[in-house]
């Protein structure tokens, strides 16, 4: 593999592995950091052997990346919430909420979708955020009253509550 193609393909297959370690963890019902984070690397290394070849560096720095990012997830607000979900609270995670990462029932009711992505800080934001929230039409099995995107590098949350619009939930670190 390229160098240059390496660094391309590296945070996206970081992130693939850590939504998938995430789901799995929902689906086991063990959103533990231990769990989780093994689970992330065993994923992202298996996916890099996969692919060929990738300077030590590279691979070193994206792993570092991974830790410090799924340990924020799991140091916030919204893992808190997840891990306190009722039974039947989790409707789906993984391959059964797609094209979510997961779908939640929160006790009032209502039902979210759940989006875990690496979210760029240009103008690429806005459009990803319109395919997340174009996504919902998708799902005609489960209503969706609401779209929660957790960006993975910053540790925030944002709200899609209705088309074209978005509102910062709440900065979501523990304190």
């Amino acid at each position: 593999m390229d160098a240059l193609l390496a660094a391309e393909r590296l945070p996206r297959l970081a992130e693939r592995a850590m939504r998938t370690a995430i789901a799995a963890a929902l689906n086991h019902g063990t959103l533990t950091p231990r769990a989780v984070v093994d689970r992330a690397l065993v994923c992202f290394e298996a996916a890099v052997t996969r692919g060929g070849g990738v300077r030590p560096a590279l691979l070193f720095a994206e792993r570092n990346r991974i830790v410090r990012e799924l340990r924020l997830f799991l140091e916030s607000r919204l893992a808190v919430r997840l891990r306190a979900l009722r039974r039947g609270g989790l409707i789906g995670a993984g391959a059964t909420a797609a094209p979510f990462d997961a779908i939640v029932r929160n006790r009032r009711g209502r039902t979210y979708a759940v989006v875990f992505r690496r979210l760029p800080s240009d103008g690429r934001r806005l459009a990803m955020l319109q395919r997340i929230r174009a996504a919902e039409q998708k799902v005609a099995r489960t209503p969706i009253d609401g779209v929660l995107v957790y960006d993975l590098s910053r540790g925030i949350v944002l709200r899609l509550d209705q088309a074209g619009a978005q509102g910062v939930y709440r900065h979501l670190r523990a304190s």
